[in-house]
């Protein structure tokens, strides 16, 4: 259903009031859609591009970028651009638009495809460009076409070189077909011969290993979030919300220039942090209790993910600091073995026999962790070595609601040939860095 805001606009676009000059302007530099790649520069994205048709060689590959939310809320979600189409465009403020590569085309080989423009409802909304030099220019495509020309353009193409590369993800029997597939599927029925092909792991293969720019937002962001967690390891005291001090943390984020939120933070004090993925968060912030804190901000759409577990009162119990200790000398192990070419299996064996021998071995019962980039859980497959210049994740965590308590530490590495980067080092992490910091904030 439309919301307000839709409804508003679709009465405006009645065609008595539709300027027929209005289709050829152009906006003045600075505005319209798409404002420009982010975010890099357009020959960034084209430089992806062509890689990808280097690794896929041959035939047709189209890619579908994200609709816009329509919501019969007062408010509506933000856009969220698809990160593959993110990474190969930097199209991220055009929902509706779809991606075509046709590496053995003789002279264009790459086409953007953007909705159709409704000129009226873009009074209420937002202005757009008009097809031309302009929106090439910005966007660094070859041809921009409308959406509208993808079925007769995707067959053509198709006719000429039989192959359609899906570039996935795949999903569950039970999910809806992909809006790929689905095309592929009606342009195979009437294109003799034309079959689909399986290109699912070449996407998450080249996003995997980070680009010199992109390690730079990472950092930024991971920066952002060490000033957010400092800032409620200083700021929490009994009495406080959740909430509270996830507006605290979630401020510094913004304060320290950050886009937005890698993903919803959780924010859980006592009992609540023995549940993995405490999706509440209005809960009491009592004397006695520990804090987890699971955050990470957002830079140039790039995420950080860090852990902190930290005691309200600024002092670790007996068992607390037990069972933290615990918690960060698997991740030590773990972090000991980080290199290129080991398994990720191996990390995660070795994490859990330090937990199994403390005796928490039930209570630890999730991965250790998980690749990071445009997404906080970038693809990437576990299963084959890891590679040099990726960055993943080492969460370790002991879960005890019999206990009343759990304690998670995650922290952010760069894998190298001999090792491994900690990107996160500087957030206090020990015990004795906690209370220390934590006594220093309170005086």
């Amino acid at each position: 259903m439309l919301d307000r805001r839709h409804l508003l606009a679709a009465a405006a676009a009645l065609p008595l009031a539709t300027p027929l000059h209005a289709f050829g302007q152009t906006p003045p530099a600075g505005y319209g859609t798409p404002l420009r790649t982010s975010p890099f520069a357009p020959e960034v994205y084209r430089a992806r591009r062509q890689r990808l048709m280097s690794e896929l060689k041959g035939g047709v590959a189209v890619l579908y970028g994200a609709e816009a939310v329509v919501t019969d809320a007062p408010t509506a979600p933000p856009f969220t651009q698809n990160e593959d189409f993110a990474w190969l465009t930097g199209i991220v403020d055009e929902p509706g638009a779809v991606l075509v590569l046709a590496p053995t085309e003789r002279t264009f080989r790459e086409w953007l495809l953007l909705p159709s423009r409704n000129t009226e409802a873009e009074r209420w909304e937002q202005e757009r460009l008009p097809l031309g030099e302009e929106i090439e220019r910005r966007t660094g495509f070859q041809r921009v076409a409308r959406r509208g020309t993808l079925g007769s353009l995707v067959t053509s193409l198709a006719s000429r070189s039989g192959e359609l590369h899906y570039l996935g993800p795949i999903g569950s029997a039970d999910a809806p077909v992909a809006k790929e597939l689905e095309l592929y599927g009606k342009v195979s029925a009437r294109v003799p011969g034309a079959r689909t092909v399986d290109s699912t792991a070449v996407l998450p293969r080249l996003r995997l290993v980070k680009e010199p720019r992109e390690m730079e937002l990472i950092r930024q962001a991971i920066a952002a979030t060490r000033r957010g967690i400092e800032a409620g390891m200083r700021a929490v005291r009994p009495g406080m919300t959740e909430y509270q001090l996830k507006d605290i943390i979630e401020g510094e984020f913004k304060a320290a220039g950050a886009r937005g939120l890698a993903f919803d933070s959780i924010v859980a004090a006592g009992r609540n942090n023995a549940s993995l993925h405490y999706t509440a968060g209005d809960g009491p912030i009592r004397s006695g209790d520990l804090v987890l804190c699971d955050v990470g901000a957002s830079m140039g759409h790039y995420a950080s993910d860090i852990t902190r577990t930290f005691p309200v009162d600024g002092r670790f119990t007996p068992e607390q600091r037990r069972v933290y200790e615990t918690v960060l000398r698997a991740q030590e192990a773990a972090r000991a073995k980080l290199r290129a070419g080991v398994m990720y299996e191996d990390l995660q064996e070795t994490a859990r026999a330090v937990i199994r021998q403390a005796g928490h071995g039930d209570d630890f019962y999730h991965g250790l962790g998980h690749f990071v980039g445009l997404n906080v859980h970038e693809g990437g497959d576990y299963s084959k070595p890891l590679p040099a210049g990726a960055v993943i994740t080492i969460e370790p965590g002991i879960y005890m609601q019999s206990r009343g308590f759990g304690v998670r530490i995650e922290d952010d590495f760069l894998i190298t040939a001999t090792g491994s980067e900690h990107l996160s080092r500087d957030i206090p992490r020990t015990v004795e860095e906690i209370e220390r910091f934590m006594a220093a904030g309170r005086t």
